[in-house]
């Protein structure tokens, strides 16, 4: 008991030490959000992955064709988290962060209606990503 009491001790002190000193370099919002558009390809690709692959695909999506179909349908979910994340990366990554970056933009809401100069745009992708993150958020909490 005493060892969990001074792991859990350890960990608090820890993320309250990275909090303090986030809170004393963060400045402006797209400090927060975006880390001041200094961070590393790697933080992004760790960001991106994270996000990416949460319980929906591994827990979710595998387990319940694991499950329902055998373990040979498990290279869906190598192959999808492989390729399909690998591929947009390279692909889109840099193009992206460019972009974004000559727009001053934050989210791809913003990015859409900087782009193309579309108001609506930004309504209708917002829209899109509220109504799509419902099930989304419903298949991590059922993974």
């Amino acid at each position: 008991m005493i060892w969990s009491i001074t792991f859990i001790s350890i960990f608090f002190v820890v993320m309250i030490a990275i909090g303090i000193w986030g809170m004393r370099k963060t400045r402006t919002v797209q400090d927060y959000f975006l880390g001041g558009r200094e961070i590393g390809a790697w933080v992004s690709a760790f960001a991106y992955g994270t996000s990416y692959f949460s319980a929906v695909l591994f827990i979710g999506f595998a387990g319940k064709l694991g499950w329902v179909f055998g373990l040979y349908v498990l290279w869906i979910s190598l192959g999808n988290s492989l390729f399909g994340a690998l591929l947009a990366w390279l692909i889109l990554g840099r193009r992206t962060r460019r972009m974004t970056q000559n727009l001053n933009v934050m989210t791809m809401p913003e990015f859409l209606e900087a782009r193309y100069q579309s108001p609506l745009l930004k309504i209708v992708a917002a829209v899109i990503i509220f109504i799509f993150l419902l099930p989304y958020s419903a298949s991590v909490f059922k993974g």
